[in-house]
């Protein structure tokens, strides 16, 4: 495992606690290549997603042949070494199914998960564009691959948090839409899951109770218990995601949540 980082976390006179991490981590058994970079920032909207450009440098990674990037608010739940087995394409992705309209033939490419294969033009063009035009790491990367990545399947591989705070399930589902949502199957068979569910702070960030509150999945008077799930069901795995990100941020980082 690859991680990426800036580099300002990796200097000895830091005391903060991203540095305090990287030392938990590098003195650790764990199997990981840490690769400082400068941080890649944009100036637009809120600044929760400021430096999410920084990601782009899993692109100058040439000594890899293939990468599997995803964001760190992001959970893996299952193995994915399958999908380098993939064919061959400089960039797969999913589609960004939460903003896919299907009377519209536009359809939106999401980043919180990629296949690619680094290459130093590449790179260098997706930084290009992301300084000249200013926008997110989504757009960037729309603008430049929208009609030519391979595209993942967004079920299993691109489930979002905030999946279990919707009642309706259908672009999710798709093309199954009129499959019955089961959470604890959903959970399951998913192999990532990101966290989604602004206006709730990134896990690694403290949040109030009233923020946990009005962000908790509904859990109506008629939801009951059925054989394959519990009541309440969306909530609960809701909740374990948030649970399971903060333990393993304790276990591997050192760290306890703020």
């Amino acid at each position: 495992m690859v991680l990426i980082f800036p580099n300002e976390w990796d200097r000895e006179s830091a005391n903060t606690r991203e540095a305090m991490a990287i030392k938990n981590l590098r003195a650790s058994d764990l199997n990981i290549v840490f690769r400082p970079f400068d941080i890649l920032s944009t100036d637009k909207g809120d600044s929760t997603w400021h430096d999410s450009l920084t990601k782009f440098h899993a692109f100058a990674l040439i000594e890899y042949t293939r990468i599997l990037a995803f964001d760190s608010d992001s959970l893996v739940l299952n193995n994915m070494d399958f999908l380098f087995l993939s064919p061959d394409s400089p960039v797969a992705m999913p589609r960004a199914y939460w903003l896919t309209d299907r009377e519209h033939a536009k359809q939106i490419l999401g980043s919180h998960l990629m296949l690619i294969e680094p290459n130093t033009h590449r790179y260098k063009r997706i930084i290009n564009e992301a300084m000249r035009s200013g926008e997110f790491d989504m757009e960037v990367l729309n603008e430049l691959f929208k009609d030519s990545a391979m595209i993942l399947p967004h079920r299993r591989l691109a489930l979002l948090t905030g999946e279990f705070r919707t009642r309706d399930h259908s672009k999710y589902l798709a093309p199954d839409e009129e499959e019955e949502w089961n959470a604890m199957v959903e959970a399951s068979r998913a192999y990532l899951v990101h966290f989604s569910d602004w206006p709730l702070p990134k896990p690694w960030k403290s949040h109030t109770e009233a923020q946990w509150q009005a962000a908790l999945p509904e859990c109506p008077d008629d939801d009951v218990e059925k054989p394959d799930r519990p009541r309440c069901a969306d909530r609960l795995v809701w909740t374990r995601f948030y649970t399971d990100y903060d333990n393993d941020k304790r276990a591997y980082c050192g760290l306890n949540s703020i």
